[in-house]
């Protein structure tokens, strides 16, 4: 039986966190930094940290200047 609670479309892709730095031009600790903290929201599974490319962008957005 295949279940898929949450479907994805391709703006959901996942992204580990050295992704997320090079797409924020940042280190990979500062991106490992905002994961943790909340500030981008992150998916945890069996050891590991994703973000979905839709948090990512809605934090961008959030972050532009005005």
């Amino acid at each position: 039986m295949e279940t898929n609670p949450t479907p994805t479309s391709n703006s959901d892709n996942l992204l580990r966190a050295d992704q997320v730095a090079e797409r924020l031009n940042i280190s990979r600790a500062l991106a490992y930094h905002l994961m943790k903290t909340g500030q981008i929201p992150t998916i945890r599974f069996i050891g590991s940290v994703r973000v979905t490319e839709s948090d990512l962008e809605s934090f961008i957005e959030a972050h532009k200047a005005q």
